[in-house]
């Protein structure tokens, strides 16, 4: 266990010794509102202030800690666009069992001890298994530290994937167990594939499923036998079933968000070429190419020392028993067939869509736990060899060695030719020479001294240097007063009180991290009533006036241009050294305001919203024209995430307040306590009939599909439990 703690400590030892967070937020000063913050000289790479961690999963877990402090399920985020769903996106995490530090601790110290905790349950995962498998310790412990210094977990600790992989050797575990004629192991296992659901990844689930169904039959094949093969697909789909049934309160939500997203389909990213195989084997190299790395490039890594892996894996495995040689190699093809299938499927899989579909970098997600069991065995048989057997695997070695890894090089210095300097193939083929000169040498060491500590703790102690030097461009750390710092353009922003909307420039800026409202959501989160609202109001600006947008950073091009037709209402509250101008909008619609007339429609029609025309409501009853008085209307806990009390002033006429937040299902309301549908206004926002003399309207989301979704999954893991305490009473069949 102490040993296992030493990757996570590698990792963290920069934000542990000096503070801070452990992890790159470098791109965020390239955006305006904290480039006060900026060092001196500082150079920032293009497209760092795109990246997910500073713009979604930050702020998302800034989300978390703040919704603990306030006692209140994280379910809806307000702060983004006119507000959207939090725990139904999945990909927020609300229900991680690596999130549980983001309710505990301030952030910093969460950022931190979550990723220790990914790491050190990664480690004792595999060394687990490893000892099932019947490895002797040192060679588990090898296990545990090849997958711990895997590119997923080691330089992405902060991506959904992360917090999905550490429970993946388990899986592999339990699956082989239902080859062996266990069956009774299954809700164990659909238990443990509920844990890696919750993860954030559904995509992630999804592959794990498949490569669970392809790598049993695959050892069959390897094994030529049908045993048990019906039984144990039988057993793995039920476990697939009690997994969803565990995980219903992630679920089920997150179909209702589906079925409000955007139907279109988009490209996400560029399908890995064929040229990109070189950073299969050193990804340092594709790094430092000119057209930099891919989404699924860190995901993709052998590494030069895998492959003399590989080769002392081919020439010891004739001597190696048959039930580990089949279940290791039939654990290699599975994942080599899924990392080939983006090769050739890469633009299908690069497709969103509106359901999880796996994409290319979840195909690459099991090399890790192949090349940690590969580790492991090729150690263990060449320990077992007797003094002539070592021979003659070392005469098969070094042609395996120079075809696999110097082939390796070579095609990578070939396929990289013109975009990355000799000066860095250099450096390369250098530490890669390195690597392979110890691990020459410990096979030298354990040729005359064959101990299992020596061979698992110096492999190691290898792997890890190698895992330190690949991913080194991508460990990062920032000192804490460089993570979405309090700037003074970030003050103003909030002393504004309004939602700020405005120049298409912001839509970039991640401003909910810092706890200010905003109309655009950097985060990539799209209703398809707020995309059709937010480009019909690109065309007619003063229609963000119904959704409270009441303070606008402009640029004197936009003032003179787009919003120009606004400059009349327009009140300078600040024009800040960048030439951005900060607005305060006079007639901008308050948040919560009474309303007595309305176009009823069926469905919402962006091209018919007006400012100045009847609101579209799609149901209740109000007539088209009215001139009477106007109630006014006040929030009463403006701050709070999922409840909204409205005050109605001495009563109201019967009318329908209007709140302008985002409309959707699981949205409830009271009025004076008695419950009132909610109604869909200008096809955002939230409205509900009030009648004579009304005056106070709460609004709360609290879902039915998150109630039914969490009785399904309290159900589930229950049965779960329950059978695997009693199968595990009863002896194996």
């Amino acid at each position: 266990m102490a040993l296992l703690c030493v990757a996570p400590l590698i990792l963290l030892f920069p934000a542990l010794s000096k503070g801070g967070a452990p992890a790159s937020f470098e791109g965020l000063l390239s955006l305006a509102p904290w480039q006060e913050a900026r060092p001196a000289g500082a150079v920032i790479p293009d497209g760092a202030a795109e990246s997910n961690l500073v713009l979604r999963y930050y702020p998302w877990y800034s989300f978390l800690g703040q919704s603990a402090r306030s006692h209140e399920l994280p379910l809806w985020n307000p702060l983004e666009g006119f507000g959207t769903p939090f725990l139904a996106l999945w990909r927020t995490r609300a229900l991680s069992p690596f999130s549980v530090p983001f309710y505990l601790f301030p952030l910093g110290t969460a950022l931190i001890v979550s990723i220790f905790l990914k790491l050190l349950v990664a480690g004792v995962c595999a060394y687990a298994v490893a000892r099932r498998f019947n490895y002797a310790p040192p060679l588990a412990l090898l296990a545990g530290v090849v997958f711990q210094f895997s590119a997923p977990l080691f330089a992405q600790p902060l991506e959904p994937l992360a917090d999905a992989l550490p429970w993946f050797p388990l899986l592999l575990g339990w699956a082989y167990r239902l080859l062996q004629g266990d069956f009774h192991v299954w809700p164990l296992l659909s238990l443990v594939m509920a844990l890696a659901g919750l993860g954030g990844s559904p995509e992630a689930m999804v592959a794990g499923m498949a490569f669970l169904l392809l790598v049993l039959s695959v050892y069959r094949l390897r094994d030529r036998r049908l045993k048990h093969l019906m039984g144990a697909h039988a057993a793995l789909f039920a476990a697939i079933a009690g997994c969803l049934a565990i995980i219903a309160v992630q679920l089920f939500p997150y179909i209702e968000y589906k079925a409000q997203h955007p139907d279109a389909l988009e490209k996400t990213g560029t399908a890995p070429v064929w040229s990109e195989l070189s950073q299969l084997v050193y990804p340092v190299l594709r790094t430092a190419s000119a057209g930099g790395a891919s989404r699924a490039a860190l995901c993709m890594h052998v590494g030069g020392l895998f492959l003399l892996i590989l080769a002392l894996w081919m020439s010891v495995r004739r001597m190696a028993g048959k039930n580990r040689r089949r279940r290791l190699e039939g654990l290699l093809l599975t994942a080599l067939a899924f990392g080939l299938a983006p090769l050739f499927l890469g633009s299908l899989l690069e497709q969103t869509r509106e359901w999880p579909w796996p994409r290319t970098e979840h195909f690459y997600l099991f090399w890790p736990l192949a090349l940690s069991f590969l580790a492991t065995a090729s150690a263990e048989e060449w320990l077992q060899l007797d003094i002539d057997g070592c021979k003659a695997a070392l005469r098969r070695f070094v042609p395996w060695a120079a075809f696999l890894w110097g082939g390796g090089l070579v095609v990578a210095g070939i396929a990289l030719r013109g975009q990355v300097a000799w000066q860095t193939l250099a450096q390369c083929a250098l530490v890669e020479a390195g690597l392979a000169i110890l691990f020459a040498a410990l096979l030298l060491v354990t040729l005359l001294r064959p101990k299992r500590w020596i061979m698992g703790c110096g492999l190691a102690a290898i792997a890890a240097l190698s895992g330190l030097w690949a991913y080194g461009p991508a460990r990062a750390w920032t000192p804490a007063e460089a993570v979405f710092p309090e700037t003074s353009f970030i003050t103003r922003l909030r002393d504004a009180h309004d939602r700020v909307t405005g120049s298409g420039v912001i839509k970039r800026w991640p401003l909910a991290a810092n706890g200010i409202a905003q109309v655009y959501n950097p985060s990539g989160v799209t209703l398809r009533r707020y995309e059709k609202f937010i480009k019909r109001a690109a065309a007619d600006p003063c229609l963000m006036r119904l959704g409270a947008a009441g303070a606008l950073l402009l640029t004197r091009q936009d003032i003179q241009g787009q919003f120009a037709v606004l400059r009349p209402t327009l009140n300078i509250l600040e024009v800040f050294p960048s030439g951005a101008i900060l607005l305060k909008d006079l007639d901008v619609r308050p948040r919560a305001r009474m309303i007595y007339a309305a176009r009823r429609v069926d469905e919402f029609d962006s091209s018919a919203l007006r400012l100045d025309g009847p609101p579209q409501i799609e149901g209740g009853t109000l007539p088209e024209k009215d001139d009477g008085p106007v109630a006014a209307a006040s929030i009463a806990e403006p701050h709070e995430s999922d409840r909204v009390v409205v005050h109605i002033a001495e009563g109201t006429r019967p009318g329908v307040l209007v709140l302008a937040d985002m409309w959707y299902p699981g949205w409830e309301a009271t009025v004076d306590g008695n419950p009132a549908p909610v109604l869909a206004v200008d096809g955002v926002f939230r409205g509900v009939e009030v009648g004579q003399g009304a005056r106070e309207v709460v609004f709360r989301y609290y879902p039915a599909s998150f109630r039914i979704g969490m009785v399904v999954s309290l159900a589930g893991l229950a049965v779960m439990l329950l059978l695997a305490v009693l199968y595990r009473k009863k002896p194996a069949q």
